[in-house]
């Protein structure tokens, strides 16, 4: 089962997230990006924020595991499902937080190395992990920009984010969009 948790930056997704999938799961997989803007970034980035800190660090009577979301995620996920009891898949929760900060870090690589295709790979890549992953997937992302970027690094990260948003939407069971951390299912778990 695929579950999508989408929102504004700030609107409380990832609190949400934490708690959907202690919901639903008795043991869970948190994949974790690092903070944005990265650590030592001209634009202030202190250390992780209260917003990365993540749910294993709230409730110590749920069973998380919290493993970094870099650039071997999606090998991650092979590894994870392969090395996994198949008869505990449904009650492992994978919560990935989050697709957009994940796509954040690598466009960052890619406009120092100028390496376009080798992102947009490793993003489809990415997605066909989370859609292979056997168990129930919380996938928590912004939503791409509404508007005109001027800078071709922002337009290419809206265009890959809204891509796989919109592919993971389509496979999705349910989709929340959150605001001033109220979640809205927008699409209810399919039939």
């Amino acid at each position: 089962m695929l579950l999508l948790v989408t929102g504004g930056t700030g609107s409380g997704k990832t609190a949400y997230a934490g708690r959907l999938a202690e919901s639903l799961g008795r043991e869970a997989i948190l994949l974790s990006c690092p903070s944005w803007p990265p650590l030592g970034a001209d634009s202030g980035g202190g250390g992780e924020s209260a917003a990365n800190e993540g749910p294993a660090e709230r409730v110590r009577r749920f069973a998380w595991t919290r493993l970094p979301a870099d650039e071997d995620c999606a090998s991650a996920l092979h590894r994870i499902n392969l090395d996994s009891n198949p008869y505990r898949a449904e009650r492992r929760v994978l919560v990935l937080d989050s697709l957009s900060g994940w796509l954040r870090h690598r466009v960052l690589e890619a406009s120092r190395a100028g390496d376009e295709a080798g992102t947009a790979e490793a993003t489809e890549t990415l997605v066909a992990a989370l859609l292979a992953f056997e168990g129930i997937v919380i996938v928590v992302s912004e939503e791409a920009a509404a508007g005109w970027a001027a800078d071709r690094w922002e337009r290419f990260y809206i265009r890959l984010l809204a891509q796989a948003n919109r592919r993971l939407a389509d496979a999705s069971h349910t989709i929340y969009r959150l605001t001033f951390g109220i979640a809205a299912a927008i699409r209810g778990e399919r039939n």
